[in-house]
């Protein structure tokens, strides 16, 4: 992680907490994706039938999540983490785990976005895997059919994007190609 002074990190309404080693690990082995260094350890936190679910995509199923992380280096010449927190919402109970997270995505030949992100990973209380992975963007929800027409319409584009992605990247993990 690079000096971002951790203030500049957004909590979005919620206060900061210290994580457990177990919440730590897991974090860390995710974030991973978030460098675009997609490797077997990080996808092993998944469940076989895992949700990935942000503004762009709606990824079912670990392969669907693999192509959309494996995805990002055709992307992103970089992406470096720029500071996180461990957030308190009494909503999301262990051993699900909910962070502010403050990316700085470098695209492909220029440009730059900074993107704050709400991240929830809903884990199995008895596999210890990941069932859902969320990411909102500036803590916006992200839509979905349940949200009326327009947010069933942009439920079926993230849908079609993910399947797309899904089609035209490699899904082996980078540690084993």
């Amino acid at each position: 992680m690079s000096s971002t002074s951790t203030e500049s990190i957004p909590t979005f309404g919620f206060k900061e907490r210290q994580p457990s080693a177990e919440e730590q690990a897991l974090v860390d082995d995710v974030l991973q994706l978030y460098q675009l260094n997609p490797i077997s350890s990080a996808y092993a936190r998944y469940d076989t039938n895992a949700q990935f679910h942000d503004p762009i995509g709606l990824a079912k199923g670990l392969d669907s999540i693999k192509a959309q992380f494996n995805g990002m280096p055709k992307i992103f010449s970089s992406s470096e983490t720029k500071g996180l927190k461990f957030l308190d919402n009494p909503e999301v109970k262990s051993p699900s785990v909910q962070i502010s997270l403050s990316q700085l995505y470098k695209m492909k030949p220029a440009g730059e976005k900074l993107v704050n992100s709400l991240v929830t990973f809903h884990v199995d209380p008895s596999s210890n895997l990941i069932l859902r992975h969320d990411e909102e963007w500036d803590a916006k929800p992200n839509t979905t059919g349940e949200d009326g027409f327009f947010g069933k319409i942009n439920e079926l584009r993230k849908k079609f994007t993910a399947s797309a992605v899904q089609a035209g990247v490699d899904t082996t993990p980078k540690n084993q190609q």
